[in-house]
């Protein structure tokens, strides 16, 4: 379902916009998915890097613990 939104902008953008037969909503509503996607992602990686900050850091590569978990097996 589509709704309104309206905005103001300046007289002289408005005139600018229709010397172009260009469907200025679509273009609008694209620009506005493709910003909350960057936000939605930004919102993500703000998380991950909190569960991350809480984990203990280890000194020990992906090699060395995969070999000991091998060698305990």
């Amino acid at each position: 379902m589509k709704m309104v939104y309206s905005l103001r902008i300046d007289k002289e953008l408005r005139e600018e916009m229709e010397k172009y037969d260009i469907k200025w909503n679509e273009e609008i509503e694209g620009f506005i998915r493709k910003r909350l996607e960057e936000l939605k992602k930004e919102e993500i990686l703000k998380r991950i890097n909190e569960i991350l900050s809480t984990m203990p850091e280890t000194n020990s590569s992906s090699a060395e613990m995969v070999r000991e978990d091998r060698d305990n097996n």
